[in-house]
């Protein structure tokens, strides 16, 4: 295993690429081989799926990936696969001050042809309002010269046109959706909207191949189960836009994962492996673990939070496989040494993840509890942590002005907003868009959304994305 840890910036994925151009070069594949190839160029695909401009990194990654490169026994690369983790959905519908979203929007933005472009009703970066118009462009970075590269990429690891057309299309459909305006108006007292543009839906609905009305309907309303069956709830603007961006960030993170994916079944094509028989052969691996780095910004929400929550869990694996169980084994061989001291950060994990009553609990159970909001959230942390070492409380005062708690990390404190820690947590979009979806006579869509994983029963609640971090860690 080949572990990179750091802050974000500090060249974790720089490092990992060099890693693995390393591993090609010396091992004995032939020389140009596909394998060797496709493990190089999956880099570039997964870098501007899953990387954006931070206010620390250029090209910071948004997600975890943990490669498994496997050698046959003549030290040939037999074949690869990747793991992702938790891709950073939230920046897909909102950037913080001079940062981007993910590489590939502004890319096809500045790279595609006329033709593409013109069936896809794409324009430029600052014309949609889920690129930050303030930073459309990065210095370091040409767009236009990396979506060539992406392009040859995706032809190494075997996309048909096709498949790179359907991926264009989503990618469009999520732009769009993004621009999408509501009207308030009212009725008898009961506030509802329209949306100002049914143009745009209708556009949008022949990308997904979906029926338009429907998926208008979708996004405007809510379908509640009562005793009498189901009946439409209007929602408000801001509910409108909340549904809207959940929709949006489902999109994008079950294709960001079907392309992983894909990836992986051309990089464990047998075409690849130069063997006789591929399933009796035992492979020797290596691991390369490359994720994100400890965050620190002006000013830090949930993201971060889960960031330095993987980055104190990292930090744990290491203590205790360098330190706790080495001594452990000294002391039982009865070896003469003089003890190192270290610090141990087990404490903190407790304080995050650890119980019922872990700051990452209180966050899922807040999201049930009726009433639940960020306010009594922030009040319940102050009064559950506010003794701990590690929890870094504010005054009565103060979090009647703010929602700020802190954590004493091991890399060092760190002070975190809790304004919309619990919208972030949902990580879920509308039953009644999954319906919408469910009818879609696009391929890729059908692939990616599977009817027996879009979960249609109302009655099952899909865990929170803090449930999914732990779990995946």
């Amino acid at each position: 295993l080949i572990s990179f840890s750091g802050e974000s910036g500090a060249g974790k994925t720089e490092s990992t690429k060099h890693i693995l151009q390393c591993l090609a070069a010396i091992s004995g594949t032939k020389k140009n081989s596909s394998i060797e190839q496709q493990i190089l160029e999956a880099n570039p695909i997964m870098e501007a799926f899953g990387n954006a401009k931070t206010i620390r990194n250029d090209n910071s990654s948004r997600f975890g990936k943990y490669i498994t490169v496997n050698f046959d026994s003549n030290g040939a690369i037999a074949n690869a696969y990747v793991d992702q983790y938790l891709l950073e959905k939230i920046r897909i519908v909102s950037q913080a001050k001079e940062e981007r979203n993910y590489h590939i929007f502004y890319c096809i933005l500045a790279g595609l042809g006329n033709e593409e472009r013109n069936k896809l009703k794409l324009t430029k970066a600052t014309d949609y309002a889920y690129l930050n118009k303030s930073t459309p462009k990065c210095d370091t970075r040409n767009d236009a010269e990396e979506w060539k590269a992406i392009r040859h990429a995706c032809k190494v690891l075997m996309f048909t046109d096709d498949e790179l057309f359907e991926i264009l299309r989503i990618l469009a459909v999520v732009l769009h959706l993004g621009n999408i305006q509501y009207a308030a108006q009212s009725a008898k007292g009961i506030d509802s909207v329209a949306i100002k543009d049914p143009k745009l839906v209708e556009f949008i609905a022949s990308l997904l191949e979906v029926d338009a009305k429907r998926l208008s309907t979708a996004l405007i309303t809510r379908t509640l189960e009562v005793h009498e069956g189901k009946v439409a709830r209007a929602l408000n603007a801001s509910s409108a836009a909340d549904v809207r961006d959940a929709f949006v960030k489902g999109l994008y993170g079950q294709m960001f994962e079907w392309l992983i994916e894909r990836i992986n079944v051309a990089m464990n094509n047998k075409n690849n492996a130069n063997r006789q028989n591929p399933s009796e052969e035992k492979f020797r691996s290596v691991g390369v673990l490359d994720i994100f780095g400890f965050e620190k910004f002006e000013q830090n929400s949930f993201e971060q939070l889960c960031i330095n929550y993987t980055n104190e869990e990292l930090q744990q694996f290491f203590v205790h496989h360098v330190f706790k169980l080495e001594q452990a084994e000294y002391e039982k061989e009865g070896v003469n040494w003089k003890k190192i001291t270290f610090i141990d950060n087990q404490d903190i994990i407790d304080l995050l993840a650890r119980g019922r009553m872990s700051i990452i609990s209180m966050i899922d159970e807040e999201m049930i509890v009726p009433q639940g909001t960020d306010q009594t959230l922030c009040a319940k942390l102050q009064q559950q942590h506010g003794k701990n070492k590690h929890f870094i409380s504010q005054s009565s005062r103060q979090v009647q002005k703010s929602l700020l708690f802190g954590v004493k990390h091991f890399a060092g404190p760190v002070s975190y907003d809790c304004l919309n820690f619990l919208e972030k947590n949902r990580d879920t979009f509308s039953n009644d868009l999954k319906h919408v979806l469910a009818k879609s006579n696009n391929r890729l869509i059908k692939t990616i959304f599977p009817i027996e994983s879009l979960n249609l029963d109302d009655k099952k609640r899909k865990p929170s994305l803090a449930a999914q971090f732990r779990k995946s860690l």
